[in-house]
């Protein structure tokens, strides 16, 4: 793979190479013709790069890109119009070199300004329409002020370069290096390879005006070596933007889906580890706190000779207030992770709750489902709900398998839920009457069970209460029995 990439630089260079030893000679038979080839081929580059970003104008968040090739856009007809003026072409009546010149200094602050701008702008969205707009008007109010005479002298006739072409090229040059800190300042923003070859461009732009400062004669060596600077510097814009765009889409409108990608990544696992903390947290209180509660508990016993009956109500209401509370805590915490889905025999599960609760229960069927730890603290809440609330003596628990999904329904003798609550008993917050508590119990138990099936409610004959769970992560093979 390195021999191929290797071979491919060099072929590359050869190529260039080549090239410039073919546009050097056809200076010397026509400088002309080779001042047309250069300029219209840096055209192309930008119309290239214009389409480019304006037709990936939806997707790109970032708008160094968009800022340049509408820029760089209406650059290219200042830099048409200096082809077509040039010396030598005879469009225009004023054959002088003066018009070309002028031309190209408007068209070079425009550019260097433009590649100031564009770093400022990175991370920031444009209204592209105002961008454009003002581009225009701009461009009009340039291209006016030099054709009706308005703009000052850049080259005259005998004597060469004006002060005044010279000084601007020496401003665009400072102005060019000023854009390339400002681009470093924000190359992690950039692909590395697209990042290098933007700057280097740069570079080479600065050396291309360093060079017309120079010439005496707009077909001299000087200018000569101006345009060759030039014509590399919007070679390597065409390899970090067109070349790029299409042969790696990725790096180039991308990248800052990529950074984006890696930011969320870095938040989630930041997030991960901060309900990790959470956990341990609540996991520590949980059990500190119920080791006190039980202490507490024990020296109510001890104190029942000596304390009233309603001091001794209002104290194990207390304890067993906070007892739930922990429960809740414990359910809740649940909710913080997406933890994966395991194969769980209801009627083992059923069968080890019920024996946490001082009332009857009667199991019935078999079903297996895909399912995670927190089932374990909805069956128990739902039970704990029908003996507290409901003040239920007896429990029937029944499971069967459908055609696609397995349902659990789990009935109580109580006193029921009435009917104008039935609609909200899942809502979070909610509770009812004396008995409620933090109102998190049965909208915990939902939003667990929401993870693999749905949970519904029902009056259950003659008295009581039917809370009826389907899981349509369901295990095939397993046979429903008595």
């Amino acid at each position: 793979m390195g021999l191929r990439n290797r071979y491919d630089k060099y072929s590359e260079a050869t190529v260039v190479a080549l090239a410039l030893l073919a546009l050097y000679l056809i200076s010397l038979e026509s400088y002309l013709l080779f001042h047309s080839i250069v300029e219209v081929a840096s055209i192309i580059v930008i119309a290239a790069v214009f389409l480019i970003a304006w037709n990936s104008r939806k997707y790109l968040k970032n708008s160094y890109l968009l800022f340049l090739g509408i820029s760089f856009f209406f650059v290219s007809w200042i830099d048409f119009l200096h082809i077509i003026s040039y010396k030598g072409m005879g469009i225009f009546p004023d054959n002088s070199a003066n018009l070309p010149t002028q031309l190209w200094i408007a068209a070079r602050y425009m550019q260097s300004i433009s590649l100031l701008i564009a770093p400022v702008l990175m991370g920031k969205e444009i209204n592209y329409k105002k961008v454009l707009i003002a581009y225009f008007a701009v461009t009009s109010l340039i291209i006016s002020i030099i054709f009706m005479g308005y703009f000052p002298d850049c080259y005259i006739d005998g004597s060469g370069l004006t002060q005044f072409k010279v000084i601007s090229e020496y401003i665009i040059s400072l102005i060019l290096l000023v854009s390339a800190i400002l681009l470093h300042k924000h190359k992690d923003e950039f692909d590395n390879r697209v990042y290098s070859l933007i700057m280097i461009s740069i570079v080479l732009t600065i050396f291309a005006e360093l060079a017309f400062t120079f010439y005496i004669d707009v077909y001299d060596f000087s200018n000569l070596v101006g345009h060759y600077f030039k014509l590399l510097s919007f070679y390597l814009i065409y390899k970090a933007i067109v070349v790029t765009s299409l042969s790696r889409p990725y790096d180039l409108l991308y990248r800052e889906l990529k950074m984006r990608e890696y930011d969320l990544i870095k938040k989630k696992k930041a997030q991960e580890d901060l309900l990790e903390a959470l956990g341990l947290v609540n996991q520590i209180l949980r059990h500190d706190i119920l080791n006190d509660l039980n202490i507490i508990s024990l020296s109510i016993e001890n104190l029942k000779g000596r304390m009233s009956e309603k001091e001794l109500d209002f104290s194990d209401k207390a304890v067993n207030h906070s007892i739930k509370l922990i429960r809740e805590m414990k359910d809740f915490e649940s909710l913080m992770y997406i933890r994966e889905l395991v194969t769980v025999d209801l009627r083992i599960l059923v069968t080890e709750v019920s024996q946490e609760f001082p009332v009857k229960v009667n199991i019935h069927g078999y079903c297996s489902v895909k399912a995670d730890s927190g089932l374990h603290s909805v069956i128990g809440n739902i039970i704990q709900n029908a003996v507290v609330h409901g003040k239920a003596e007896i429990i029937n628990v029944s499971m069967e398998s459908k055609e696609d999904y397995c349902e659990l329904r789990i009935s109580d003798n109580g006193s029921g839920i009435p009917d104008k609550i039935k609609g909200r008993v899942f809502d979070e917050g909610f509770k009812y009457g004396k008995s409620g508590h933090t109102g998190l119990g049965l909208y915990i138990t939902k939003r667990i069970v929401e993870r693999y099936g749905d949970i519904s409610v029902e009056d259950n004959h003659p008295s009581g209460t039917t809370f009826i769970i389907r899981f349509y992560n369901i295990e095939t093979g397993i046979e429903d029995k008595e």
